[in-house]
């Protein structure tokens, strides 16, 4: 019977983790009080004794409402940059951490969505990725955003939102990449940094899981988030993040050809649409194609061709 109420329990965490849905949400389409769905999702005593009755309620309203699980963004072209980011995403997930970042158009925020929606379908998703919002992001709804990916009990104040995400954590079978995007926004934020740090240094998973991997990624001015502020040092945080740190371009010019060739054929002029790519990384001095440049080629090329298709037939 206990196995019945803890299968519900986990299901019904990777359900909210996978589709968004606050433990409010579930109890009230499942048919419950928000309370007692807590209640019953808790280590607490519950009131049909081992939980049976709700157990069977909440698997089979989950076997009736599947989640949609996130779609690919498109299609992935591998490059020596995804390469590098893929071998950063490898250490967070074994429970490191990190700061990835380079200039616009590098492809960093499209691996990771990538990556954050093939990871919705495992059991137990292991990368949560959330991107900082330029409205403000205090430690409240950082919170609440990990507790929605995790499918952590609801809980209403901050202090309570840090007890259920780190209680959350600590059943997890499968260890957890937190993936903070866009993280130059947070520089003001000085509160919420120093939660999400307090989030990895306390999880202490379970025997033989790797724990919470955080990775700060953003442009270049992510690097500077972490500089000493007046009465503020981030000494914890470097000495953590600083252990892997990752510049990263976009592709290079024969990478970016190849991409070309596979999405317009080789009839097109590959070089000089390469050519009208390319920028220079002020941060490294370095040239590289950009990708959201690139893309816009290559979609502005399709919409044409099919225009003149649709010509002819008419």
């Amino acid at each position: 019977m206990n196995s019945l109420r803890e299968e519900a329990r986990r299901d019904l965490r990777v359900y909210m983790s996978r589709s968004g849905l606050s433990l409010s949400d579930c109890a009230e389409r499942i048919g419950y009080s928000g309370n007692s769905l807590r209640q019953f999702i808790s280590d607490a005593r519950y009131g049909d004794g081992d939980g049976h009755l709700t157990a069977k309620a909440v698997l089979d309203w989950l076997k009736n409402n599947p989640v949609s699980i996130p779609d690919l963004p498109g299609k992935l072209y591998e490059t020596s940059a995804t390469r590098e980011m893929d071998a950063m995403l490898d250490h967070i997930r074994s429970g490191g951490w990190g700061i990835l970042y380079g200039p616009s158009g590098a492809q960093k925020t499209f691996l990771l969505e990538y990556r954050f929606a093939e990871s919705a379908h495992e059991a137990e998703p292991g990368i949560l990725y959330i991107r900082a919002s330029p409205s403000g992001m205090t430690p409240n709804v950082l919170l609440r955003e990990i507790s929605a990916g995790i499918g952590a009990p609801y809980a209403q104040s901050t202090a309570g939102l840090r007890r259920s995400v780190l209680y959350a954590i600590r059943r997890r079978r499968a260890s957890l990449a937190l993936v903070i995007d866009e993280a130059d926004l947070l520089y003001r934020y000085v509160e919420t940094l120093e939660t999400l740090r307090e989030i990895g240094d306390r999880a202490q998973p379970r025997p033989g899981v790797a724990g919470v991997g955080i990775l700060i990624a953003g442009n270049e001015p992510v690097t500077k988030i972490f500089e000493n502020r007046r009465g503020v040092s981030f000494e914890k945080w470097r000495s953590r993040i600083e252990q892997e740190e990752l510049h990263v371009l976009g592709p290079s010019a024969e990478e970016a050809a190849g991409i070309l060739a596979e999405e317009l054929g080789k009839d097109k002029p590959v070089e000089t649409i390469v050519s009208r790519c390319m920028v220079l990384d002020p941060l490294s001095r370095k040239s590289y194609v950009n990708v959201r440049r690139l893309f816009n080629v290559i979609r502005d090329v399709k919409a044409k061709r099919s225009g003149h298709a649709k010509g002819r037939v008419n």
